[in-house]
Order: structure tokens, then C-alpha cells, then sequence
């Protein structure tokens, strides 16, 4: 008859090597997909498993709706100014200059373009 120590280590064994090969095997981000984007006012240009990149464009008096966008880098290729607003609805003007960059953490906003040229952007979006 096995001794219940040994029994017990033995058990206990088994549950951890099974814990570390679930654990292992287990990845939260194998469940990440990219939002989709309002269009027609993003392009994708390159999407993978890690990162899209995204050129967006908004012209003067354009509205986009309310949509969301994991961590990301935004580099500025015209001068614009917008109008943006979360999702409480409270909106704030921002002034944006030509070669600006940002690194905003996972977003939800809408953007109004009352500017007089067309917000143009690069986004880098990075998997979560």
C-alpha cells in the first residue's frame, strides 16, 4: 500500500504539471480581433496578429460616430481641427498639427471635423 504522503506528492504532481500545460496553452489574447472602423474614413494598410495600421481620413464638416480603438501611436499629417467627444457625449476641441504624434491607451470616441482642411492621420494600433 502507498504511503499517504507520498500518495498526496504524487497527487499533487499530477495537478501541477496539468495546471502548467493548461495554463500554458491558455492565451487571453488568442481571443483579441480589431474593431471594426466606421468607414469610409479609415484605410487599412497592413493588418497581422500584433498590430494595423490604419491611414484615416476625415475631411471639413465630416462626422464620424462613436467607435473605439485599442492602444495605439497616431502620427499627424495635416494641420486639422476637430471636435471630440467620449462616450458621455462631452466634446472638446483639439487643435492638431502637421508631424504631432499621440499614444493614446485604448479609446472610444467620435470625431466632428469643424476645421477648414482635412484631418489626416497614420495609426499604429497595437494588439491589447
Amino acid at each position: 500500500m502507498m504511503n499517504s504522503n507520498f500518495r498526496n506528492l504524487l497527487i499533487g504532481i499530477v495537478i501541477g504539471v496539468g495546471l502548467i500545460l493548461l495554463l500554458d496553452s491558455f492565451n487571453p489574447m488568442d481571443q483579441f480581433t480589431f474593431k471594426e472602423l466606421p468607414k469610409p474614413y479609415y484605410k487599412i494598410l497592413f493588418e497581422n496578429d500584433d498590430v494595423r495600421i490604419v491611414e484615416h481620413k476625415l475631411e471639413p464638416g465630416e462626422s464620424e460616430p462613436l467607435h473605439s480603438h485599442p492602444p495605439m501611436f497616431v502620427y499627424f499629417l495635416e494641420d486639422a481641427e476637430v471636435w471630440v467627444a467620449g462616450p458621455d457625449g462631452k466634446s472638446r476641441k483639439e487643435i492638431l498639427k502637421k508631424g504631432q504624434t499621440l499614444n493614446p491607451p485604448s479609446i472610444t470616441h467620435s470625431i466632428q471635423n469643424k476645421g477648414t482642411s482635412a484631418l489626416h492621420s497614420l495609426l499604429v494600433e497595437l494588439k491589447e
